[in-house]
């Protein structure tokens, strides 16, 4: 765990030091209060999977990412607020949210924001690989700053986020990457059906979700093919390929990429399999096929992947 107070800082320089925690445990921000001297707040973080979890109380303030900043910090992530006191307004798309204690906030980090907290406060935040969710929900981003539905997918999603923000520090490592999967997925369930919500109720984009959700759920079956995935979706292999080029990819390239973030996954949870286990256990048929698109798509060999991994455990 990495901690940030302001405790042991002179009471003139702990704005200035507040500002570059924020910075360090999340982004490129700038931070801004009417009366910083004396200022005082406190950040935390663990590392769950490929997730960061920051938990963060403070004084009253505001935190502004701008356009400049977006230009030259190189953040991608997605951000889920958990709030747990206090008062928060989070402006983003020419969208403005106040959640209440309980409720979470979600939004982008590659696009101008600010989070103002007009009382003292406190949260948990997540900190979500933009990669990872897209994976899942295509349109993710069109979602910032929407307010997460309180009931079905959201209601799932929101319980979880509460249970993660309590127990992340005491998992193991095997357990928090099966965790963060966990927190993925529901989140893009919840985004799923915000997004149908939205679009006053898609039910093409309501097919597009649950036919990710049961592909994905067949990704270890290396004989998967459109017409299998036609029939276990319920849907015409040509409406499926439709669906997926609606969404800027094609068949093919989801079950690609879901098979090589499955197997990333793996690699950073710890899995003690051969690379050559590992690579039919997530759905490949060949080895070599593998190692091209795992170092094409990570920039690094699946071999390379595990070594830093135990490098950082170590």
């Amino acid at each position: 765990m990495r901690v940030w107070s302001t405790d042991d800082v002179a009471g003139r320089e702990r704005f200035s030091f507040w500002n570059d925690a924020v910075c360090d445990a999340f982004l490129k921000v700038r931070t801004e209060c009417d009366e910083p001297e004396g200022f005082q707040g406190r950040i935390s973080s663990v590392t769950a999977g490929p997730l960061v979890v920051n938990h963060v109380s403070s004084q009253m303030h505001l935190v502004r990412r701008s356009r400049s900043s977006v230009r030259v910090d190189n953040s991608d992530h997605f951000h889920v607020n958990l709030h747990t006191g206090g008062a928060c307004i989070l402006t983003q798309n020419d969208r403005r949210q106040s959640p209440e204690v309980g409720d979470c906030l979600f939004f982008d980090s590659t696009r101008p924001f600010d989070l103002c907290f007009p009382t003292a406060m406190s949260l948990t935040s997540f900190i979500v690989p933009r990669v990872l969710l897209l994976a899942r929900a295509a349109d993710a981003a069109d979602a910032a700053a929407l307010p997460l539905s309180q009931s079905g997918a959201g209601a799932l999603f929101n319980a979880f986020a509460k249970t993660l923000a309590t127990t992340a520090d005491r998992l193991t490592s095997a357990e928090a990457v099966q965790a963060s999967e966990i927190f993925i997925d529901l989140l893009a369930l919840a985004l799923g059906a915000l997004r149908v919500r939205e679009a006053g109720g898609s039910v093409r984009q309501a097919r597009f979700q649950q036919a990710c959700l049961r592909i994905r759920a067949q990704l270890t079956d290396p004989a998967l093919t459109l017409t299998q995935a036609a029939c276990i979706t319920e849907l015409a292999p040509r409406t499926l390929q439709t669906l997926f080029r609606e969404h800027g990819t094609t068949f093919s390239d989801y079950v690609l990429e879901q098979r090589l973030l499955l197997a990333e996954r793996q690699l950073v949870g710890g899995s003690r399999a051969s690379l050559t286990e590992l690579a039919y256990a997530v759905g490949f048929s060949d080895l070599s096929y593998f190692s091209r698109a795992f170092r094409r798509r990570f920039g690094v060999t699946a071999r390379e992947r595990r070594a830093m991994m135990r490098q950082d455990n170590s």
